[in-house]
């Protein structure tokens, strides 16, 4: 039998309520085998081989943090494009530099396009307008008429091209069809963008780039100390391109973290027409290994994006007086679960506006009326804007909230002025309301449309403080416990894990995160600068290096 390793600490917070605090793990096989001290786990030590790992002694344990919507593939694809963003980001290879202003935003992506190899088109992610002023077709067409030009928007849900990149992406051809193509203005959003992946898909993910990609989102998330993440909407772009690239690069041990996977259903059944989407999802998941796993959740898609303002708001809607839009109304989105649900698969659905919410809940209040369920952890992602009413809604239907941490903490400052006002602004990512109605909670960072940063999510939601220093409706902070809960328990339970991770205890999976300090005696405004040392993932320990990525 394998020997026992016992990982010492200052501290391990277990986060499992029974057992709260302990200095020491004993691990074998890759499993706990006892969370106490070493005086405790005597009658395991004095009968068993064991080995006393000290590495740590002057850390804290944590579980390994998690992160339950992540984008691997899409990670990938914008790490392949230029990146001028109004926060700053570290990627592998490059610090990307805050950029803030039009005139700022304008010089620095000019200087992009003269750098650029002679022909290429030029990709370039992160324009807000918000943060970057409104640039159309005629401000890029001033930049280049020869050289196709693309910016994605922040929210990925939105390009913006000057005339020869119209040209490059068949524009014309989808602005016949689709009214989210807008020609004059060069505006391709929601359907709209998806058509111009059909080129920019290949381009950018083409001779290898997926792969090396792929291998740069492996050190993004080690870096967050995450251990455990699911693809919440694989097939965004070719669903057997990014499985074969994902089992190739990171379905070995040594990725420092294990995958589950749930399907985008709506591109899964476009690429497949005429196969049952449960024959070829049965078929997908035959790929499943201890590393990846294939589980029993889907992926929908309700309104549009929160970061470009195009999610469904109620009265008294926007400031501006635009409307959001619908990825599926509420009539198609009911249609969509129905077919999940009756088959008994968890129910996860993308929303963000209140309106989004409202047919989040009406569709699941109906299906529970059609065919009972219990315990079916259906899971709303994003949850940007919400009511207090909804807050009591959800608990009473038992709907999970599975919020973006990082929405207030960068938007929330704008949103005020922009398009929301005080009031509706400073209770977005209504979390604290949501965990008084008895709601799971949890949070993830929906990568590439936050950081991979579980602390900062924890921090911000802790706190209710945004970039600019704001404290927004501190009624709806939460307190440390319950923000810690939201990126460790929490999300393992939305995921149907939480008998394997998210907390520490005997016979669950050894995955934790060595921190330089304990959260719970640190200030949670000081989460995010908290040093993360390593990370152990089935008992094998990860070192990190300098967060520049390895």
């Amino acid at each position: 039998m394998t020997r026992i390793t016992v990982f010492t600490a200052a501290a391990v917070r277990t986060m499992d309520e029974s057992l709260p605090l302990a200095t020491a793990v004993a691990v074998r096989d890759g499993r706990v085998v006892e969370v106490g001290s070493i005086g405790s786990m005597q009658p395991w030590l004095t009968r068993h081989e064991h080995v006393i790992d000290d590495r740590f002694a002057d850390h804290v344990l944590l579980p390994g943090f998690i992160d339950p919507h992540v984008h691997p593939a899409m990670m990938a694809l914008l790490m392949a494009t230029e990146w001028l963003t109004p926060e700053a980001w570290e990627l592998p290879g490059r610090s990307i530099p805050q950029t803030d202003g039009r005139e700022q935003y304008l010089e620095r992506l000019a200087a992009l396009e003269a750098d650029h190899p002679a022909e290429e088109p030029l990709v370039v992610f992160g324009f807000h307008a918000q943060y970057h002023g409104e640039i159309t077709r005629p401000d890029l067409d001033a930049i280049s008429t020869t050289r196709p030009i693309v910016l994605w928007q922040r929210s990925f849900h939105e390009l913006r091209c000057n005339e020869p990149a119209l040209a490059w992406l068949d524009a014309a051809e989808g602005a016949a069809w689709d009214p989210h193509v807008e020609l004059d203005t060069g505006r391709m959003f929601e359907s709209g963008m998806v058509w111009g992946l059909k080129v920019l898909t290949p381009f950018l993910l083409g001779d290898g780039k997926l792969e090396e990609n792929l291998r740069g989102f492996r050190s993004v998330v080690h870096a967050g100390g995450v251990t455990t993440i699911a693809d919440a909407g694989y097939g965004i772009f070719d669903v057997d391109l990014e499985l074969d690239a994902l089992f190739a690069e990171l379905g070995g041990t040594d990725t420092p973290f294990t995958i589950h996977l749930m399907p985008n259903v709506g591109r899964v059944r476009a690429t497949n027409p005429g196969v049952p989407i449960f024959e070829k999802l049965a078929e997908l998941a035959e790929r499943g290994n201890e590393q990846i796993t294939f589980l029993k959740a889907a992926k929908f898609l309700a309104d549009g994006a929160f970061i470009a303002q195009l999610m469904q708001m109620g009265p008294p809607g926007y400031i501006d007086g635009h409307e959001g839009a619908w990825l599926a109304d509420p009539e198609r989105l009911l249609k969509q679960i129905r077919y999940f649900w009756e088959a008994g698969w968890d129910i996860n659905i993308h929303t963000n506006g209140d309106r989004g919410v409202d047919a989040c809940l009406d569709a699941i209040a109906t299906l529970l009326d059609e065919t009972p369920r219990f315990d079916h952890r259906t899971t709303l992602h994003h949850f940007g804007m919400s009511t207090q009413a909804q807050s009591r809604r959800l608990g009473a239907l038992g709907v999970a909230v599975q919020a973006n941490g990082y929405y207030l903490n960068f938007f929330g400052d704008l949103f005020i002025d922009e398009w929301l006002g005080y009031e509706r602004t400073s209770q977005m990512t209504r979390v604290g309301s949501a965990i008084r109605n008895g709601a799971s909670v949890a949070f993830h960072s929906d990568v590439p449309m936050g950081p991979v940063k579980p602390l900062l999510a924890a921090s911000a939601m802790a706190t209710r403080t945004t970039r600019g220093g704001q404290v927004l409706s501190p009624a709806e902070a939460l307190t440390p416990m319950d923000a810690l809960r939201a990126v460790t328990i929490e999300p393992a339970f939305q995921l149907r894990l939480d008998h394997e991770v998210g907390s520490l205890a005997a016979g669950k999976r050894a995955d934790m995160v060595v921190l330089g300090a304990d959260p719970f005696a640190v200030d949670p405004a000081n989460w995010a600068e908290i040093e993360i040392v390593a990370t152990i993932r089935s008992g094998d320990v990860f070192p990190l290096g300098p967060p520049t990525n390895d």
